[in-house]
């Protein structure tokens, strides 16, 4: 029985049909999964029917977590809103506050001074004491480093930011306690 191969040997085109086809990779309808909704249909519901291929989104979803830090973040930015109207924070305390959706040691540590100059924290011989939950934050992180003592009132906060407050000699105050 004679080849395939061998019966095309000395025709042109070696059974490729006209002498412009498979030249290069410009007639297969596209590379990969290309075409598979429009005219190589049939092909992908055939795969589809035998559980090889799956039409539509597939994959990772995002955790739905986030939307709780943007109910979080709304809330603190309506009581900066209403501080700033009340004239309890100037433009620059509220700016540094209203960019933060959390509160971290270091971002502390940068504007107590400035919190005590506008009354809204109090400082006794050389410690600071200042209510978080005012500006409508509830939990403190430990980002950063502190070098003043600061008694810091706050629903919640993490194990490393009470751990540099009371190294700086502060300490955290939790509103359950």
């Amino acid at each position: 029985m004679k080849k395939k191969v061998k019966k095309f040997r000395g025709s042109r085109t070696c059974g490729g049909g006209s002498h412009k086809k498979r030249r290069g990779k410009g007639s297969r309808g596209g590379a990969g999964n290309a075409g598979v909704t429009k005219h190589h249909y049939l092909r992908t519901i055939k795969l589809v029917k035998a559980g090889l291929y799956q039409i539509g989104k597939y994959g990772f979803t995002r955790p739905k977590v986030v939307r709780k830090d943007y109910r979080i973040a709304r809330e603190v930015r309506e009581t900066l809103r209403e501080l700033k109207k009340e004239g309890k924070l100037d433009d620059y305390t509220y700016k540094f506050l209203y960019s933060r959706v959390e509160l971290n040691v270091g971002d502390l540590d940068e504007i107590i001074d400035k919190l005590v100059k506008l009354g809204l924290a109090e400082k006794k011989d050389e410690k600071y004491m200042v209510d978080l939950t005012q500006f409508g934050y509830s939990k403190l992180l430990g980002r950063g480093n502190i070098t003043k003592a600061v008694d810091v009132k706050i629903y919640e906060a993490t194990n490393r930011a009470i751990e540099k407050i009371e190294n700086a000699g502060g300490s955290v105050i939790t509103e359950f306690e």
